[in-house]
This record gives structure tokens, C-alpha cells and sequence, in this order.
């Protein structure tokens, strides 16, 4: 029973570690929404399910104009994070939350989760 001593600290303290993280999701802004400015269509709404540590679709093709909304179904916080600072990225998104931002410039936006960099998508806007 010795032995196992080390291996049962390492579980609680991530089982500990997970129950804060979790508590901290109630405490970010659960939805924010940001416009990149300028005139621009109301395009159809566009969604991106946030989801077993990826987001789908990965890739997004949209009219400029289009607003896209991003819905974290994990228990696990992502974010939103424009890989060159192109469009305004997310707060943390807990379980539930939903980020929305309108695309109204022509190119390709990639984009990740800061938390998860392996989590990665595009939306591609056209004219």
C-alpha cells in the first residue's frame, strides 16, 4: 500500500485541480459579442460547435457580412484565438458559453484554442 502513497497524491491533487478549474468557468463571460466595424450584409448566421476538443467544422466558408457564433459543448474551457490577431479573440468559453463575432473584410481567419493550441479552425470570408 506504501508503494501506491506518490500515485494516490498525484489523483487527488488533479481531481482538485480539475473541481477549480470547473469553478472558474462560472466566472468568465459566458457570451460576448464583437463586430469588426464598418457596414456590411446581416449575413444568415453561421455555427461552430465547440466539442470534444475541436471545433466543427473545422472550416468555414462565409459571405462577408456573416456573423459566427461559437458554442463550447465541453465541460472543459477553449477559447476563441485569432492566430494573427485578425479579429478580436474570445474570453474563456465554460461549458455552455458562446462567443459571436461579424466578419465583414474578404481572407482567411485562422484561429485556436490558447488553451488547447492543437484545437484549430478557419473561417474563410468571400466577397
Amino acid at each position: 500500500m506504501r508503494r501506491f502513497g506518490p500515485f494516490l497524491s498525484l489523483a487527488i491533487l488533479m481531481v482538485v485541480g480539475s473541481v477549480l478549474i470547473g469553478s472558474c468557468s462560472s466566472k468568465s463571460n459566458p457570451t460576448s459579442s464583437n463586430s469588426s466595424g464598418g457596414g456590411g450584409g446581416g449575413g444568415t448566421p453561421n455555427a461552430v460547435s465547440i466539442s470534444g476538443f475541436a471545433f466543427s467544422p473545422g472550416s468555414l466558408s462565409v459571405k462577408v457580412g456573416t456573423t459566427i457564433t461559437w458554442t463550447n459543448k465541453d465541460a472543459a474551457i477553449h477559447t476563441v484565438t485569432s492566430d494573427d490577431g485578425k479579429f478580436t479573440s474570445s474570453e474563456n468559453l465554460g461549458q455552455g458559453a458562446t462567443y459571436s463575432f461579424t466578419f465583414n473584410t474578404a481572407g482567411s481567419y485562422p484561429y485556436r484554442c490558447a488553451i488547447h493550441p492543437s484545437m484549430t479552425g478557419t473561417i474563410t470570408v468571400t466577397p
